[in-house]
C-alpha cells in the first residue's frame, strides 16, 4: 500500500506546484490551425426546390482549406475576447444544383479579419488536468474534466477576390463592384486540454455578410445576401503571465 501512496502524493504535489494554472495566472492564450469553407449563395446548391434548411445545399466536394490565426484574453472566467485572422478560399459550382444548365461556377479568395466574443457554457477547469502515478496501474490519467464548451459572436470585416469559372466568365451577371465587406460571425467551440497550457479545439462559425456579390453574381432573384461557415481546427497555447516582483498572486 505504501508503494503506491507515497508515488501518487509526490506526483500530484509535484503536478500542484509545476503545471496547475488558474485562469488569471494564463490570461494570454495564442492560437493557430486549418478551416474548411462552405458557401451558399446564389451559385450552386440543392437540385430541387426542397433544401430542408439548408442542408441539401451542403456540398462536401466544393468544401475549400484555410489558416486561422488568433489571440484570445481572459477577461473572467466565463468570458473571453479574441483578434481572430482568416485566410481561405470559397467555391461553388451549378453542377448537380436546380440551376445545373446555367453552368455557373467560381472561387473568391477571402482574407478576413475579426474581433469575437466567447462565452464558456462549459468553463475551463482551473485545476490541474493530469496526475501521474509513476505507471502505477496504467500511468497517466485524467483528472478534473478536459474539456470546455463555448458560444462565440462577434463583428468583422473582409476583403474578397472573385474568379469567374465556367459560363460566368463571359455572363453579363458577373460583377465585383465591391471587394470589401463586413460580416457577423456567430457560431459554437469546444476546447480539450492536453495539458494546463496546451489545447486542441473544433469551432464551428457561421458569417452572416452584407454582400450579395461573393460570388461575382449579380441575380435579379437574389433577395438574401452571400453566407459561408467554416469547420476550424485549432492548437491553442496559453502564454503563463509573468510575475512582477513584490506582487503575489
Amino acid at each position: 500500500m505504501r508503494k503506491f501512496i507515497v508515488p501518487l502524493f509526490i506526483s500530484l504535489l509535484l503536478a500542484n506546484t509545476s503545471s496547475a494554472q488558474s485562469w488569471k495566472a494564463a490570461k494570454l492564450e495564442v492560437f493557430g490551425g486549418i478551416s474548411a469553407h462552405q458557401y451558399f449563395g446564389d451559385i450552386g446548391g440543392a437540385s430541387g426546390d426542397v433544401n430542408l434548411l439548408g442542408l441539401l445545399d451542403i456540398d462536401l466536394l466544393s468544401t475549400r482549406p484555410g489558416i486561422t490565426l488568433g489571440a484570445r484574453y481572459h477577461i473572467s472566467k466565463p468570458i473571453q475576447i479574441k483578434v481572430n485572422f482568416t485566410s481561405g478560399m470559397i467555391y461553388s459550382t451549378d453542377l448537380n444544383s436546380r440551376n445545373e444548365n446555367r453552368q455557373f461556377a467560381f472561387k473568391t479568395l477571402v482574407n478576413e479579419l475579426a474581433v469575437m466574443g466567447e462565452y464558456y457554457i462549459i468553463p475551463e477547469s482551473d485545476e490541474n488536468y493530469f496526475y501521474n502515478i509513476m505507471q502505477v496501474r496504467g500511468g497517466l490519467r485524467h483528472f478534473r474534466q478536459p474539456f470546455s464548451l463555448y458560444a462565440t459572436l462577434g463583428f468583422g470585416g473582409f476583403h474578397y477576390n472573385v474568379t469567374p469559372l465556367q459560363n460566368l466568365a463571359t455572363s453579363p451577371r458577373f460583377s465585383q463592384s465591391s471587394s470589401i465587406a463586413f460580416f457577423v460571425p456567430v457560431g459554437l467551440g469546444i476546447k480539450y486540454a492536453i495539458r494546463p497550457k496546451l489545447s486542441i479545439g473544433v469551432e464551428l462559425v457561421g458569417r452572416i455578410t452584407n454582400t450579395n456579390e461573393l460570388d461575382g453574381y449579380v441575380s435579379p432573384y437574389g433577395i438574401y445576401n452571400d453566407y459561408y461557415h467554416s469547420l476550424i481546427v485549432k492548437v491553442n497555447y496559453k502564454i503563463p503571465t509573468k510575475k512582477r516582483p513584490g506582487v503575489r498572486r
